[in-house]
């Protein structure tokens, strides 16, 4: 008898702690995973039509992901369109939508977890003042946890996306949740978010009015990182201008790391993300993971979907190739962790660009987030192909409408070109044509140039003192945001040949 005792003294003892520490006690593996965010129900305005405006993800991008050893996934979705009522009924339809994915997700193995993507507010109403109150909040998460307390593919709930709109009510809100699921649902992990953006660089800000009590010990802390200069995931600016280093997302997770060691709770990396148009941002990416793991926390890559099109950042594959930042998300998928040689590909990238000199070498065969564009009524085609032994992209077009065109982009975002003086494209024309060429400033003023292609391959030289606008020519000090190439109108047709893409001294 005095042995039970001490047993279910002990058994309270811990249950105490955790409803103090943060609650980490009964936190599942999955916490300790690298998965995505797979986007499309959070799209779009509100309500919106399904299908038009938003959508939730089917089939074909878990698949994708489970290929990849990839089985935790983070669903956003919109709280106005799943209780369309404040206090009201959750919305049948809308439910019906989410269970599916739920469905497709159970018959893979794999796990959710539930995203409320409010960022705060409900029909910009802000969380904790009279318009929004707390009770509210805590309604259609009681609703929600009594609707899915025995699914078993759902891992979490991630009771709200980003609180901005919440302010230093952030904690009390967050509470009433957790009270209101622990109600009805003892199982489930709950995750919440640090206040404002979340951001890991400044937990100790975000992480004001925690830890929060959870008596069934099962909760995890989110926060999210960026690596750009301001941390907002935007990447106005390139990886130079940036400031950033290969180890810029291990030296921003260390507040977020250090809390979670002072409080005895468990943390999980919600959103987190890359663009691909520097190899160098994969080393950057490759050690904030390897440092999640080391940790014993988990995340979220934003994003994935097939809905955001071409979104640097999208790890959605793209004319059935995968983007870069899967080889990073793969090696680290589940509980894996980093392989000997998992930064070689990121550091032999990025010495192939020093020895030749250039900030800049894209070769368009592979530049999937390369955009296209063209009038409604002319015909092209994009694919990719070898041609004299070269790799290539190539566009096939028929010109028709007025005006007509048709063309392809590169988008940088903020690509400084001193120290430079020309760009060259390796490029030929099935017929010879001329080639328009058109650069972007940040501030949107474009300079021009036009150039004669042939049949057979050439290096084509794009001086910049060539590319004229309305205020002088595209000079060395200039910041390019995108370039954009476009043959001349052929009514019966022709065919482009692109290759590398680079900055020349």
């Amino acid at each position: 008898m005095k042995k039970s005792v001490f047993v279910l003294c002990g058994m309270l003892s811990t249950l105490a702690a955790s409803a103090v520490d943060g609650g980490s006690a009964r936190v599942p593996a999955e916490a300790a995973m690298i998965g995505v965010n797979l986007s499309g129900a959070e799209f779009g305005t509100v309500p919106g039509v399904y299908g038009t405006h938003y959508a939730y993800p089917g089939a074909a991008s878990f698949d994708y992901f489970k290929a990849h050893g990839i089985t935790v996934v983070r669903l956003p979705f919109k709280w106005e369109r799943m209780q369309p009522k404040l206090m009201g009924p959750l919305d049948g339809a809308e439910l019906k939508r989410l269970d599916e994915t739920v469905a497709i997700a159970r018959e893979r193995g794999m796990k959710l977890m539930l995203d409320l993507h409010n960022f705060g507010d409900y029909e910009k109403k802000s969380l904790g003042t009279p318009d929004l109150p707390n009770e509210a909040f805590a309604d259609v998460w009681k609703k929600l946890a009594e609707h899915f307390a025995n699914e078993g593919a759902v891992f979490a709930y991630c009771i709200m996306n980003e609180p901005v709109g919440a302010k230093e009510r952030w904690p009390a809100a967050a509470q009433a949740a957790i009270d209101a699921i622990r109600s009805v649902d003892t199982n489930h992990t709950i995750s919440v978010c640090g206040g404002g953006f979340s951001g890991a660089h400044s937990w100790k800000k975000a992480a004001n009015g925690f830890p929060l009590r959870d008596p069934a010990g099962n909760i995890i802390y989110e926060a999210h990182q960026y690596f750009d200069r301001d941390n907002s995931g935007t990447y106005k600016q390139g990886y130079d201008d940036s400031g950033a280093n290969p180890t810029t997302g291990v030296q921003r997770l260390q507040p977020f790391i250090a809390w979670l060691k002072e409080n005895n709770a468990r943390g999980f990396l919600g959103e987190f993300g890359i663009p691909c148009d520097d190899p160098r941002w994969l080393e950057v990416l490759d050690n904030f993971i390897s440092a999640l793991k080391e940790n014993n926390i988990g995340g979220t890559y934003w994003s994935a979907g097939p809905r955001w099109g071409k979104y640097p950042m999208s790890v959605e594959p793209r004319n059935g190739r995968d983007r870069p930042q899967m080889e990073a998300l793969a090696l680290y998928a589940g509980d894996r962790t980093r392989p000997a040689d998992a930064k070689a590909s990121y550091e032999g990238a990025d010495a192939k660009m020093k020895a030749a000199g250039q900030r800049m070498v894209i070769n368009l065969r592979s530049r999937e987030e390369a955009y296209h564009y063209a009038n409604k009524e002319t015909a092209y085609a994009s694919e990719i192909v070898t041609d004299a032994g070269r790799d290539a992209r190539k566009i096939t077009y028929k010109h028709a409408g007025n005006p007509a065109y048709v063309g392809l982009g590169l988008f940088f975002g903020g690509l400084k070109c001193r120290d430079h003086s020309s760009f060259v494209l390796a490029i030929r024309a099935e017929k010879p044509t001329s080639l328009d060429v058109k650069a972007y400033a940040p501030d949107k003023t474009v300079f021009t140039a036009r150039f004669p292609i042939g049949i057979d391959w050439q290096e084509l030289a794009i001086p910049f003192d060539q590319l004229k606008g309305n205020n002088g020519t595209f000079d060395t000090l200039r910041t390019l945001e995108k370039i954009e190439f476009q043959p001349a109108p052929d009514t019966t047709g022709n065919a482009l040949y692109l290759g590398e893409f680079k900055l020349a001294k």
